[in-house]
């Protein structure tokens, strides 16, 4: 009976996860070739190609996207057996990103529980939007974090797929023959670029009335009606906003996908723990 060496799957998760043979290498202590001989043992095992390489880039095939789901679980069940009877020896300090909006919404209960079950790890949290926990984490000064995925960072794994909707206070009533008051993130935010390419795509003005850093600014320029937003749904805070997507006939502006991205540089079972953690709660909330 042929079954799939150990090693070789990690090899594979861990290029996917880091973007390329050389991070990987990089992230396993191992050198690039011996990284890409382990990814052609697997390969060849397959009987068909798994990852496409194009000078810069990686991209998965089909085979490859079907291995990849039963990988992570094959590792993650492996994680969770011997956690299970080591919980007590796992040790060290894991520095983790958030943009605030995700911290309200999805980790407050993922914390209590983690540090609950793992009290010898010290978590170190900076809240800051994603383009500014991109940089951090190839700085080096970051470990893990959950950010919105962006084309240009490539290597996440996607934990969440959300709805982004338009959102206004609960008796906000937009008048769409004048310029839209927006409350958006500072430049480089992607959800502040959907949101202007697509009300420039269907001719509608705006303006940027508030230019927020964190999930105070929306909470002031939203539910005092000085300007309406976009965020995934799990942000909407019920009873206080409301969705205008129906109401208002706004522009769709699609789907956002929430991503875990690692360091490419040393990591530690107390990250890989965590980022366990996280990916299962977050995957599997409603």
């Amino acid at each position: 009976m042929k079954r799939f060496d150990f090693n070789q799957l990690v090899t594979f998760v861990s290029i996917v996860e880091a973007g390329s043979i050389s991070k990987a290498a990089v992230s396993l202590h191992r050198t690039q070739a011996a990284i890409s001989i382990q990814l052609k043992k697997l390969e060849e095992s397959v009987g068909k190609p798994l990852l496409l390489r194009n000078y810069n880039s990686i991209s998965l095939t089909h085979e490859g996207e079907t291995l990849l789901a039963y990988a992570r679980k094959i590792l993650a069940l492996a994680d969770e057996a011997y956690h299970a009877v080591n919980d007590d020896d796992i040790a060290g300090v894991v520095r983790f990103g958030v943009p605030d909006g995700y911290a309200r919404s999805f980790i407050q209960d993922v914390l209590k529980r983690f540090i609950q079950r793992f009290p010898k790890i010290r978590l170190q949290i900076k809240n800051a939007p994603s383009p500014l926990l991109f940089r951090s984490l190839h700085q080096g000064d970051l470990d893990l974090i959950l950010v919105t995925r962006s084309p240009q960072e490539p290597g996440g794994i996607i934990v969440r797929k959300e709805k982004l909707v338009w959102v206004g206070a609960s008796d906000y009533v937009p008048d769409l023959s004048a310029p839209i008051p927006l409350a958006l993130y500072e430049q480089g935010c992607d959800y502040r670029r959907r949101v202007l390419d697509v009300l420039n795509k269907h001719g509608l003005e705006s303006y940027v009335a508030f230019e927020c850093q964190g999930v105070t600014g929306f909470d002031i320029a939203i539910s005092n009606g000085l300007a309406i937003s976009a965020m995934s749904a799990s942000l909407v805070k019920a009873g206080e906003w409301r969705i205008l997507d129906e109401c208002a006939s706004l522009p769709d502006l699609g789907n956002i996908e929430i991503e875990l991205h690692r360091s490419a540089g040393e990591s530690s079972e107390a990250i890989s723990c965590f980022a366990k953690e996280l990916e299962a709660h977050i995957t599997n909330l409603g």
